[in-house]
């Protein structure tokens, strides 16, 4: 349902953008569409189907998942759409934190690691493109 109600305020932005002039110039109505873990509670079957049908919502999607929900059929649907892909790795003073990567194309990228300063930040690593 929120997907729906999505497609239709940017359909409805779109249609107000195209009858404006002045300052509004027709590129103005491009502009990217961000959602946070649309994935996190769909079962199998849904989290297809959101995969197929997000990407047509907007002419930019920035996407944000979790390793969990960036897999199986998320992946597969969504896969050929992707301009640039990046891993947030988050860098942790505790010096007993777990350390985790996750696998994109032919690498293997750091999602948590243990910060060599004691300081605690995020570094944003862009994924490396196949082919």
């Amino acid at each position: 349902m929120s997907l729906a109600f999505i497609g239709a305020i940017i359909d409805r932005i779109r249609e107000w953008s195209k009858g404006k002039s002045g300052i509004l110039m027709p590129e103005s109505s491009i502009f990217p569409l961000v959602m946070d873990s649309p994935f996190g509670s769909l079962d199998e079957i849904y989290r297809r189907q959101v995969a197929r049908a997000i990407p047509v919502l907007a002419n930019q999607l920035i996407v944000l998942v979790t390793k969990t929900q960036w897999r199986g059929e998320v992946a597969e649907e969504m896969a050929d759409r992707v301009g640039h892909q990046y891993v947030l790795t988050y860098y942790s003073p505790k010096p007993d934190c777990q350390e985790d990567a996750i696998a994109l194309g032919s690498g293997q990228y750091p999602l948590v690691r243990l910060s060599p300063n004691l300081f605690e930040y995020t570094e944003i690593i862009e994924v490396e493109r196949q082919g």
